[in-house]
C-alpha cells in the first residue's frame, strides 16, 4: 500500500493488484464499505498519521475511487469538517456519474482523536485473551482496574487504527462501558488499580503465553 499526501486535507491511497487480491479488496467492496475495506481504510489513515501527512481529528471523510489507476485500486480520501465542505467535495469529484461514491463518517469504529474507552470483562482469563488478540494491533495507553469480581481496561488509543482494532476485537471478550468519563471516575473512586501503565503489554508478556 502506498499513501501520498495531495494536500493537508486529502491523501491518495494506491494498492497494487497483488495486495488487493491478498486483502480481498475490490471496487465493488469499496462501494459496499465491506469490513475488509474498513480495515484497509484505517490502516491507510494510520500510515498517513504516522508520517505527519494527515490528521483525522474527528472529521468526516469522503472517499472516491480512481478508475484510471490500472495497476490495482486507487482511492482519494478527503477530510471534511462541515456539511458545506462535504458538498464541495462531492461537487469537485472528478468521476461523478461514472462510479458510486461512498461517504465514510467516523462512528463507533472510527474514533475522534484522543478518544477514551473502557471495557468490562467477567474474569481475568477474558482480559488475557483480549490482550493476546490485540498484540501488535493496538498502540496507546492501557490501565487495568478491578471492581467487585469484574476487570476493566481503560484504553487511550494512540491513533485511529488502534482504536478501530480494539473496537473490532474486544467485544468478543468483554463489553464496552457507556459514559466512559463517568465510568472512569467511578473506577478511580471504587475500583482498584491492578496495572497502572501499559497493562495490555504487561498482561501479554507475563500472563498470556500459550504453551
Amino acid at each position: 500500500m502506498k499513501v501520498e499526501r495531495v494536500n493537508e486535507n486529502k491523501i491518495k491511497v494506491l494498492i497494487d493488484s497483488d495486495e488487493a487480491r491478498e486483502l480481498n479488496i475490490t471496487p465493488a467492496k469499496i462501494s459496499e464499505n465491506a469490513p475488509e475495506v474498513q480495515k484497509m481504510f484505517w490502516r491507510a489513515i494510520h500510515m498517513a498519521e504516522e508520517n505527519g501527512e494527515f490528521s483525522l481529528d474527528g472529521a468526516k471523510l469522503f472517499v472516491e475511487t480512481i478508475p484510471s489507476y490500472e495497476n490495482g485500486i486507487g482511492m482519494m480520501i478527503t477530510r471534511v469538517c462541515s456539511e458545506d465542505e462535504l458538498e464541495k467535495a462531492i461537487d469537485n469529484c472528478s468521476y461523478k456519474g461514472k462510479i458510486r461514491r461512498s461517504e465514510l463518517r467516523p462512528t463507533e469504529n472510527a474514533p475522534k482523536k484522543q478518544r477514551k474507552y473502557i471495557y468490562k470483562f467477567r474474569d481475568f482469563e477474558a482480559v488475557c485473551s483480549a490482550a493476546e488478540q490485540l498484540k501488535g494491533k493496538y498502540f496507546g495507553g492501557s490501565v487495568m482496574y478491578k471492581m467487585g469480581d469484574e476487570f476493566y481496561l481503560y484504553l487511550t488509543p494512540a491513533d485511529a487504527l488502534s482504536a478501530y482494532e480494539s473496537d473490532i476485537i474486544l467485544p468478543e471478550f468483554g463489553s464496552k462501558v457507556p459514559h466512559g468519563q463517568y465510568a472512569h471516575g467511578r473506577l478511580n473512586e471504587y475500583g482498584e488499580v491492578m496495572i497502572d501503565k501499559d497493562a495490555l503489554e504487561i498482561i501479554d508478556k507475563y500472563f498470556c503465553h500459550t504453551v
